[in-house]
Parts: structure tokens; sequence; C-alpha cells
């Protein structure tokens, strides 16, 4: 199993629920495909600074508007799984409509 990295910029129409539920969903098809998540965290400021959430969501203004949205949650999730579920999973995060961008990164040893 592999390290990957997963950013996603959620809708800021989102409550604390909402975000939850994209993070859950995540998890269970991980789970499903024999990964495990590792560390669920949001940017918390410029440099890439990764902090767990312990009082609420928030939301962070975006460097450019996307689908006229001006803010975003900035949502961080570390986990090892199998190469072949990245696949399914970015077709799932392209597929829902809370999630306006994403990138998975594959971390080296």
């Amino acid at each position: 199993m592999r390290q990957y990295e997963l950013l996603m910029v959620l809708q800021p129409q989102l409550d604390d629920d909402g975000v939850n539920t994209v993070i859950t969903n995540v998890n269970e098809r991980l789970q499903k495909d024999g990964g495990e998540m590792v560390l669920t965290g949001q940017l918390s400021d410029r440099k890439g600074t990764v902090s767990e959430v312990t009082e609420g969501w928030k939301t962070r203004r975006l460097a450019y508007p996307i689908a006229n949205h001006r803010e975003g949650y900035y949502v961080v999730l570390r986990f090892q799984s199998p190469p072949t579920y990245i696949d399914e999973l970015e077709r799932g995060l392209r597929l829902d409509e809370d999630v306006l961008r994403y990138l998975t990164v594959r971390e080296d040893e």
C-alpha cells in the first residue's frame, strides 16, 4: 500500500455536517477497498500548514473564483491505499457536486 494526500476544495454553502459527510463517504469507500485513513485536517494558513479540526470547519478565500464561489473549505486527507483505488476515488470526486476541486498526490518514501 502507498501513502497519498488528497486536497479537496468544497463548496462554502456546506455546514460542518456536510463537510463531514463528504469525508465519511471517502473514508467508507477507502475502507471498502482495503485502505486506511491516517489524517483528516484543514489548511490553516497560506504556508500549507495542516491542522486537525477541533472547533469546526472554516472557509478560506480562494485565489480565484471557482464556479462563482469566492470561498471554500480546504480539506486535507492523508491515507494509505492500493494504487488501483485512486482512479475510483477521483471518479467519485468528479461526480460529487460538493467538491469544487481536488488533487491527489502520492507521497514518496
